[in-house]
């Protein structure tokens, strides 16, 4: 899985973050956890998983990116919030996928 540099970390999931990426890296999926993700499907812009979805191979495959991480689904909307504001004030537009790619690299 490819973190975004930059990665978007919620206030409650922030005392946990480096624990939490760690759980999720080896395959160990912590309840409470959410990621906001760039997913294959080139239609979608932004997507809020569970964490125990990439239990799924299907889903660990098609996870372009991990742009968030949230300590459950409402922490997970204010960092989609907080992204579209981003790219909003930066580029005048919501074309999320162009600003994390011009941002990633």
């Amino acid at each position: 899985m490819v973190w975004y540099q930059n990665l978007y970390i919620g206030r409650v999931a922030q005392a946990r973050k480096d624990s939490l990426i760690e759980a999720i890296d080896s395959g160990a999926y912590p309840s409470g956890a959410y990621v906001v993700l760039v997913p294959a499907n080139e239609n979608c812009q932004l997507e809020i998983l569970s964490a125990k979805e990439f239990r799924h191979s299907y889903v660990r495959k098609n996870c372009l990116m991990i742009v968030g991480l949230a300590y459950g689904k409402t922490e997970a909307e204010s960092i989609v919030e907080a992204i579209v504001r981003d790219v909003w004030a930066d580029r005048k537009d919501a074309n999320i996928r162009a600003w994390l790619s011009e941002e990633h690299g």
